[in-house]
């Protein structure tokens, strides 16, 4: 990445500070940390947010070690990042909380095995980052984490909180943990069923037509011939390296297999997820017409 000490900026476009200030304003630079700036380009709030820390990782104090949000981009756990996010730390050397536009900091207490430098950055744990997470965010982003975790071949044990701030909420995330979910949406969907007090469906279970053929594994499955997908918008952009028109493609079969087979199919996205009520009434609305012939686990 191309970034510049403020003075060094200023010296190469002969200006001075309020021609930066007006350069910050105009959105044609950006602040990274106190001190330095790069310019604006289009970049997920996530490389964003992970310029940030490279950039704060250049002055951090001995005994200072990314935390929370900023520890979940690094060790890539899947988080909600907004712009105006701050880089965050933890300061095991004493001090204070303290925060600002671009950097949160907090005081704790941690142990050799919670921390580690992760590709020549301080950052808590995986293990530790897990459970500060499961403590502090909202009740479907605390699942998905967790469900992150499990399926990189993390315990349930292991992520134990018995005691401390938020350790009740962290405990029912843990329970909750399915590692069979493959995404933050579909994490963050059951989550939402479960508040909602609807049947939590089984995940990823293998369906095949009459003649034994194979017709797909969806993401939620009811029974009875109901099932969900979450559309992850990564799953058609290329995100993933694969082709966008194949994978449409793909998907488009894939559905009207289901639905030749006599399925009925679910479908929701991010955006759909945002107003209340409105994938869980469309699920409670299935569930209705086609009540289960099956237990369910909750």
């Amino acid at each position: 990445m191309t970034v510049f000490t403020t003075k060094s900026w200023m010296h190469d476009h002969q200006t001075d500070r309020k021609g930066m200030d007006r350069a910050l304003r105009a959105g044609e630079l950006v602040r990274l940390r106190r001190g330095v700036v790069m310019p604006a380009e289009e970049l997920p709030v996530w490389t964003l947010h992970r310029r940030r820390i490279d950039a704060a990782a250049l002055t951090i104090n001995h005994g200072t070690y990314f935390a929370f949000q900023s520890a979940a981009v690094l060790h890539g756990l899947p988080v909600r990042i907004v712009a105006e996010l701050p880089v965050q730390v933890v300061r095991t050397m004493g001090g204070r909380h303290t925060r600002n536009r671009l950097l949160q900091a907090s005081p704790a207490v941690l142990d050799d095995a919670e921390v580690e430098i992760l590709g020549g950055v301080p950052v808590t744990s995986f293990r530790r980052t897990v459970t500060d997470l499961a403590r502090r965010l909202p009740y479907p982003d605390a699942v998905a984490v967790v469900d992150a975790a499990l399926r990189r071949g993390v315990t349930r044990n292991e992520l134990a909180t018995p005691t401390g701030h938020g350790h009740a909420r962290a405990a029912r995330a843990v329970a909750f943990g399915d590692s069979a979910s493959e995404s933050f949406g579909e994490s963050y969907s059951r989550a939402r069923m479960q508040l909602a007090n609807i049947p939590i469906p089984q995940l990823q279970v293998d369906h095949f037509g009459a003649d034994g053929r194979f017709l797909g594994r969806p993401d939620f499955d009811w029974g009875a011939g109901i099932v969900g997908e979450y559309d992850g918008g990564g799953k058609y952009d290329g995100t993933f390296g694969d082709d966008p028109r194949a994978a449409i493609e793909a998907e488009k079969l894939r559905h009207e297999a289901f639905v030749d087979h006599g399925c009925t199919v679910l479908r929701w996205g991010w955006k759909d997820l945002q107003t209340a009520g409105r994938v869980e009434g469309r699920i409670r609305r299935a569930l209705a017409a086609r009540p289960l012939h099956r237990a369910l686990p909750n």
